[in-house]
């Protein structure tokens, strides 16, 4: 039986009886997924966790599909795995059906942060990250740093909503029409003095304003720099200018960085 390389690609990392993570959750739910077509095979829980019945179970795929009958997961079991739902569901990444969290790693942390990476060079309020396929303190920052961007309460946590959000942000970018951020007021006003991720996204959504406002360093601090280009943005678009970012400043800003994608 013929495979493609499987979305996400195998991470090179055994998946056996007593491993965990999100990988293992998107192993079940492939083997799930394919029981329309070999019904034989056992309903599995999709909880992270390769127990015996995953072992039974993968070594009752492997039977069916001519590999080897060990009940472990490496490269050539995650491809077929992934070929066989694909035949039937369509080729592309699925959620894994288990919330993705910080110490998690693998495959799906890697095409998590590797989405994040492209995002981040339009989306600059996202910082950059290495992708690593491991889930720490930098992959759960850029993430919640993605949420808010496009609806999404800012937790740090891959659930169904973020995986789709990013996979669609994702997809709009490589296709070339970059998808709009609604980031909301942050609800008080941002000022010199002001830190965080808000502050992030005004720097980085005024470094494509354009004209006569100057670019920054997107480092969270509303300092001299933010204030000069705050007030550039002001003065330029016939708004007060006193170097505070309101509600009307806010809307302005994330307007004319829209406009620029």
């Amino acid at each position: 039986m013929a495979t493609i390389t499987a979305n996400p690609q195998y991470y090179g990392v055994v998946l056996k009886s007593g491993s965990r993570g999100p990988d293992v959750a998107l192993v079940q739910t492939w083997l799930n997924g394919v029981r329309s077509r070999w019904p034989q095979l056992v309903s599995l829980t999709v909880d992270g966790r390769y127990g015996d019945g995953v072992t039974r179970t993968v070594m009752q795929f492997q039977t069916l599909t001519g590999l080897k009958a060990d009940g472990k997961v490496g490269a050539n079991t995650w491809n077929q795995l992934y070929t066989s739902y694909a035949e039937i569901h369509g080729e592309g990444e699925i959620y894994p059906g288990y919330v993705v969290v910080p110490g998690a790693r693998g495959a799906v942390v890697k095409s998590m942060q590797q989405k994040l990476a492209r995002l981040s060079r339009t989306y600059t309020g996202i910082q950059s990250i290495q992708a690593d396929g491991i889930f720490g303190a930098s992959t759960s920052s850029a993430l919640r740093r993605f949420q808010p961007q496009f609806g999404l309460t800012g937790d740090g946590l891959m659930g169904l909503k973020s995986f789709t959000a990013m996979g669609e942000a994702d997809a709009a970018l490589q296709a070339g029409s970059p998808m709009q951020v609604v980031t909301r007021y942050v609800g008080y006003i941002l000022q010199r003095g002001s830190s965080g991720d808000w502050v992030r996204f005004l720097q980085s959504y005024l470094n494509q304003a354009g004209g006569m406002v100057p670019t920054q360093t997107v480092d969270g601090k509303f300092g001299s720099k933010t204030d000069t280009a705050v007030r550039a943005f002001q003065a330029q678009n016939q708004l007060k200018v006193d170097g505070k970012v309101g509600r009307v400043t806010w809307q302005a800003v994330r307007a004319a960085f829209n406009a620029s994608l």
